[in-house]
C-alpha cells in the first residue's frame, strides 16, 4: 500500500514529539553552538540572530528566554537589515544565520557579509549540504530532522527549543547558571513541551467549531507581547501564506495606538493574553467582542467569557510560544487544505519566478525532501481535515 504524503498538519501534530526527542538529547545537540559562543574564553556576549520569515518569528519567540537566561542582550534581525546596516555595529555581537530550508538567498548574502567583517560566518539549519555549506565556516543542525512542506511549521517550534536549550547550557558553561537553576529551567521548557501537546488538542477542537469564521476572507489582525508578538507575527504569517488573508500583527500598545481604528464588523481580530495575565489585553479584546463577533482572546487564564480561547498554562512564562503557536498553526494547515487555498493568484503566478528567493536547486531539493518524508512518516500521518 503506497505511503501518504505528509501534509502541512502532520507536521504541525508531529512537532510535539520532535521537540521531545531533541529535549532528550539536548546538550548534545546544542553543544556546537555552545562551543562557538565561549571560543573567546567565555565572555559575555550579545547574541544577534539573523534569520527571515518564520525563523525570525521563532527567534522572536525565544528571545525573551534568552535574554533572562544568559544575562545579555539578545535581538533578531532580518538578514536584509544585517546586510545593508547593521553588519558593524555592534562589533562584539555574536552572530547567528537561521536559515531552515539552506537556500534562502538573503541568508546566503548575510553569511558573505559576515566573512567579510572578519567574523566566523554560523547558520543554523536543517539541511546541513544545502548552499549554506558553501557560504558558512560552520553548518549546524538544529534538529528538525525532515520537513518537506515550504509552509514550516515544526522547525518553527524546533527552533524556538533549540535557541532555549542553547542559553541554559551556555549560561552553565559560562559559570553564571548554577545547578540548581539550570535544572529549574530546564524544567520549564519540558513543562512546555507537554503544554505543547495539550495545546493541539485544544486547537483542533476550536478550529474545527470555527471553521466558518476560518473560512472567510476577512482581514485578521493578532496582537501578543514578548514571546507572544513572535507568535502573532508569525499567525500573520501563516494567513497569508496559506489562507491568502490580509493579515497584520502588533504588540499591544501598539495596537491600541492607531491599527484599532480600522476594525469594523467582520474584522477577524486575536488578542493573545500574556502569561500572568493582563488586563490592558484583556479590556482591549472586551471593546473588540464589541465591534466585531469574530473577536478572540487567547489565555491560559479563562474567566469564562464566550470569546476566550483556554489554552494551556506553562510553567515559565518566556516558554508561552511552545503551546500558542499550536493555535495558529492549527488553524493555517487545516483550513488552507479544506480550502484548497495553496495557490497563488493567476497574474502572480504568472511571474513569481522573478521575485525568487531561493537558490538553484531548491525545487529539486523539495522534490528529495517529500520522497524521504514519504518513506519516514507516511504511514504515521494524521486523519485528513
Amino acid at each position: 500500500m503506497p505511503k501518504s504524503e505528509v501534509t502541512m498538519y502532520d507536521y504541525v501534530v508531529m512537532a510535539n514529539a520532535r521537540m521531545s526527542e531533541n529535549f532528550e538529547c539536548a546538550q548534545s545537540l546544542v553543544d556546537p553552538l555552545v562551543a562557538r559562543y565561549l571560543a573567546d574564553g567565555g565572555a559575555a556576549k550579545p547574541v544577534r540572530i539573523i534569520a527571515s520569515g518564520s525563523s525570525r518569528h521563532g527567534a522572536l519567540c525565544a528571545v525573551d528566554f534568552m535574554q533572562e537566561t544568559l544575562g545579555v542582550p539578545v535581538w533578531a534581525v532580518t538578514p536584509e537589515r544585517y546586510s545593508s546596516f547593521d553588519a558593524k555595529v555592534p562589533a562584539d555581537s555574536f552572530d547567528v544565520v537561521v536559515s531552515q530550508s539552506g537556500y534562502s538567498t538573503n541568508a546566503l548574502r548575510a553569511l558573505d557579509v559576515i566573512r567579510a567583517e572578519g567574523n566566523p560566518a554560523i547558520v543554523l539549519t536543517a539541511c546541513v549540504d544545502a548552499p549554506v555549506s558553501e557560504h558558512a565556516d560552520a553548518v549546524l543542525d538544529y534538529g528538525v530532522g525532515v520537513e518537506s512542506v515550504d509552509f514550516v511549521t515544526m522547525g518553527v517550534q524546533c527552533l524556538v527549543e533549540y535557541l532555549m536549550l542553547f542559553a541554559v547550557f551556555a549560561a552553565e558553561a559560562r559559570g553564571s547558571l548554577d545547578a540548581g537553576r539550570c535544572a529549574r529551567t530546564l524544567a520549564g521548557i519540558d513543562d512546555a513541551i507537554h503544554a505543547h501537546a495539550n495545546a493541539l488538542e485544544v486547537s483542533k477542537r476550536f478550529v474545527d467549531r470555527a471553521a466558518l469564521e476560518f473560512s472567510r476572507r476577512d482581514p485578521c489582525i493578532f496582537v501578543g507581547n514578548g514571546p507572544n508578538y513572535g507568535v502573532a507575527l508569525e499567525a500573520a504569517l501563516k494567513f497569508q501564506e496559506t489562507l491568502k488573508v490580509a493579515s497584520m500583527a502588533f504588540e499591544g500598545e501598539e495596537f491600541i495606538h492607531g491599527p484599532e481604528m480600522q476594525v469594523a464588523p467582520g474584522y477577524r481580530v486575536f488578542i493573545i493574553d500574556d502569561p500572568s495575565g493582563s488586563d490592558r489585553l484583556r479590556a482591549s479584546a472586551e471593546v473588540m467582542a464589541h465591534v466585531t463577533q469574530s473577536a478572540w482572546f487567547v489565555t491560559s487564564r479563562p474567566m469564562g467569557w464566550p470569546y476566550e480561547i483556554a489554552m494551556p498554562s506553562v510553567a515559565d512564562g518566556t516558554c508561552c510560544a511552545l503551546p500558542n503557536l499550536a493555535l495558529f498553526q492549527t488553524a493555517s494547515s487545516r483550513m488552507s487544505a479544506r480550502l484548497d487555498s495553496w495557490d497563488v493568484h493567476p497574474l502572480l503566478a504568472e511571474c513569481e519566478d522573478e521575485l525568487d528567493s531561493k537558490a538553484d536547486g531548491y525545487e529539486a531539493a523539495q522534490r528529495a525532501l517529500r520522497d524521504r518524508a514519504s518513506r519516514l512518516y507516511g504511514d504515521h500521518t494524521t486523519e485528513r481535515p
